[in-house]
């Protein structure tokens, strides 16, 4: 099982791109990974921290979702015309860092919703005909692919915000 908490969180700056993405041609998501950090050492941004992919609307994990694949920064800034910038809101969190890479955020995130269901924690979620509008999920990924290429040992941090 894995360990939960509820944060408090400031709001968190980010540039990149939202795409419409499904698991079964993730690759075409990854890519932009590489291509926001470029932009944002061309702009003379610098990253603060992996890779966050913001999911916005899902429906189920095999159906195309909508997300934001995005990189922190300290604040908004432009770096190019395919990039947006924004901020993670600021607000109360479900926060999970479980270790294992991709491999077990499904279990992960099956986890987290029937934990926050059982602690009466409210999710901020619209749940709408095409799928469920997260105000912000958020999965950011804490170990360096290249430093430690074994995916079992990647941590990422998973959050929900909350109502």
């Amino acid at each position: 099982m894995t360990e939960f908490t509820v944060e408090e969180r400031a709001a968190r700056p980010w540039v990149g791109v939202s795409t419409t993405g499904e698991l079964a041609h993730w690759g075409r998501v990854n890519a932009h990974v590489p291509t926001i950090y470029a932009a944002l050492a061309e702009a003379g941004g610098v990253p603060l921290g992996g890779p966050i992919y913001q999911y916005r609307r899902l429906r189920t994990a095999t159906e195309p979702m909508d997300l934001t694949v995005s990189v922190p920064v300290s604040a908004c800034m432009e770096i190019g015309d395919h990039f947006e910038t924004g901020e993670i809101p600021a607000g109360r969190y479900l926060v999970a860092r479980p270790e294992g890479g991709p491999d077990v955020l499904d279990g992960v995130h099956a986890e987290m919703w029937t934990w926050a269901g059982e602690q009466g924690l409210d999710l901020a979620i619209d749940e709408r005909a095409d799928g469920i509008h997260w105000h912000a999920r958020t999965e950011q990924f804490l170990t360096d692919p290249e430093s430690e290429p074994d995916r079992s040992k990647w941590a990422i941090e998973v959050t929900y915000l909350l109502k």
